[in-house]
């Protein structure tokens, strides 16, 4: 018979091992929102080093280290319109370690049936940037203002380049009507890509960001045409608005970050507030307005709002498409 010393000794073991194997899993898991953050945390941005989104998704994660007493892990994870990372991400453990970029591409890939996921597969953090949009020609184009680009695409077919599971689907598209040009849309997998073929010339036109062409406008490889916004901005004074040439026409992008659904919402908020606090720094805004963008900080709640609108706006314009 088992004496009662030697049972009450195991059942010691057994307590001990099932609360290590606890601390293990909470570990694991990510521990409590009072101890956040206890290491790394990763964010994956859907795309190509060096767009638009991979250059201000660093900027954000540069900036934010500090507000949270923790570094992020960058990891770009390209694919299908941006879908492939997000898709990873969604699978990810919701430990507040795994967290995402998005923005409207999202709800152009899932409404135009690329992938299953949504803006609501996750959990909005917040907002950090605008990005404006500009209609960009390779440098021998031979139209070299707005009425000249759509003089020549009424009698030519302008080839732009994109991504035809994201955004610059409904913006050529847009485009196409309004001006009233000819037109067919070349796929490529993200803006980086996009703007290596407008610069080599075997595109006509994309709608690209300033922080990704810039440069190679100054290397005189390509060049501006007119930029999606009400008024002209700043860093481009010499490049027209869609507006005051006549055409109702704004584009831009608003580029925020998500975790998995599931995720602590006392993390979430800390996350928020740590994004905030980066918002309103001067160094970060700086480095945001030196890229050709702008500080458009929005909460979890003011995002989620934002990102409803959009989504009804989207599926609308896909379903135009689509007829």
């Amino acid at each position: 018979m088992i004496n009662k010393t030697f049972k009450k000794t195991m059942m010691t073991a057994a307590m001990a091992l099932t609360a290590l194997g606890l601390t293990a899993c909470g570990e694991e898991s990510g521990g409590s929102a009072e101890s956040y953050p206890e290491r790394e945390i990763e964010l994956t941005i859907p795309w190509s080093p060096g767009g638009g989104s991979d250059i201000e998704g660093r900027l954000v994660a540069q900036h934010t280290e500090q507000n949270l007493d923790t570094s992020f892990v960058v990891i770009n994870s390209p694919g299908v319109g941006g879908t492939v990372g997000l898709e990873e991400l969604a699978e990810k453990e919701a430990n507040g370690y795994n967290i995402g970029q998005i923005h409207e591409g999202l709800l152009v890939a899932h409404h135009t049936d690329i992938t299953t996921i949504n803006y609501d597969t996750f959990i909005p953090i917040a907002a950090m940037s605008s990005s404006d949009q500009i209609l960009a020609v390779p440098s021998d184009f031979e139209a070299d203002t707005l009425e000249e680009f759509v003089a020549y695409g009424k009698e030519n077919e302008i080839r732009f380049g994109g991504t035809v599971a994201g955004i610059p689907r409904v913006w050529v598209e847009q485009l196409g009507k309004e001006l009233e040009i000819n037109y067919n849309l070349v796929g490529y997998e993200g803006l980086s890509e996009a703007i290596q073929a407008l610069s080599g010339g075997h595109i006509d036109a994309a709608i690209v960001d300033y922080s990704s062409a810039n440069e190679f406008v100054e290397a005189g490889l390509m060049k501006f045409i007119a930029i999606g916004t009400d008024e002209r901005v700043e860093n481009l004074p010499d490049v027209p608005t869609f507006q005051e040439e006549g055409y109702d026409i704004n584009m831009s992008i608003n580029r925020g970050y998500v975790a998995p659904e599931g995720t602590d919402p006392a993390i979430i908020e800390e996350l928020a507030a740590a994004f905030e606090a980066t918002a309103e720094d001067q160094e970060y805004i700086e480095a945001v307005n030196n890229v050709g963008s702008s500080v458009n900080y929005m909460g979890p709640d003011a995002y989620r709002e934002y990102l409803d609108k959009q989504n009804e706006l989207i599926s609308e314009i896909v379903s135009e498409i689509s007829e």
